[in-house]
Parts: structure tokens; C-alpha cells; sequence
């Protein structure tokens, strides 16, 4: 996987992400992989079916804290709004988010085959 083909098709700052982790290209790839193959936005929707608006607030504070730790700023943004968005705004809120994040999921994934 080219960590800055990826970074572009993503939204991600590999300046900063590089720096944060030392250069160290195989942490990035592995956190990247770790992103891809998590069920986060499983997790929020299953949330938000049962009306556990606590419950989704708490994974989208995960993404987000994620999307920063690799540097894909407008996905961490999103998912920041999610944790102070009220619960009757959240739904519609959460859907952009979650095409955002399975297009960042979709990318990783076919760049790792």
C-alpha cells in the first residue's frame, strides 16, 4: 500500500501523520488496516436503531479521535459534529458521515489488495 497515493484519495494530512508516527510507514499502514477493518459505523448504526443516542455520541467520539490520529480532518469533523448534534438531528447528521467513511474504507481496502 503507498501510504501518500492513499493519503490523497482520503483527505489525509501525510505530512502530519508521518511526523506524528516517527516515519514510521508500517504503523500508519497498520493503523490505516485497523480503520478499514473496524465496524464503527455498525456500531452507530445499531445505536441509533435502538434510540441509544449516549451510545452512537460514544462511537462517533471514537471515529473521530481515529480520523485525527490519521489525519483525515474533514471525517474527524463530521464525526465531531455527531457528539454535540441533538439526538432528533443525529440520523441525518450520521448518513453524510457514514458515506464519508465508507468512501476512506472503500479507498484503503482496494489499496491494500
Amino acid at each position: 500500500m503507498n501510504i501518500r497515493a492513499i493519503a490523497d484519495k482520503i483527505g489525509m494530512d501525510y505530512e502530519g501523520v508521518m511526523e506524528d508516527f516517527c516515519g514510521d510507514v508500517g504503523a500508519v499502514r497498520e493503523k490505516l488496516m485497523a480503520f478499514a477493518s473496524g465496524n464503527i459505523a455498525e456500531s452507530i448504526d445499531g445505536c441509533l436503531g435502538s434510540g441509544d443516542y449516549a451510545g452512537a455520541r460514544k462511537f462517533a467520539h471514537s471515529l473521530r479521535k481515529n480520523a485525527e490520529k490519521l489525519g483525515i480532518k474533514k471525517l474527524a469533523e463530521q464525526a465531531g459534529r455527531l457528539e454535540e448534534v441533538s439526538d432528533e438531528k443525529m440520523q441525518a447528521d450520521w448518513q453524510e458521515a457514514k458515506e464519508l467513511h465508507a468512501s476512506i474504507v472503500n479507498a484503503i481496502k482496494g489499496a491494500a489488495e
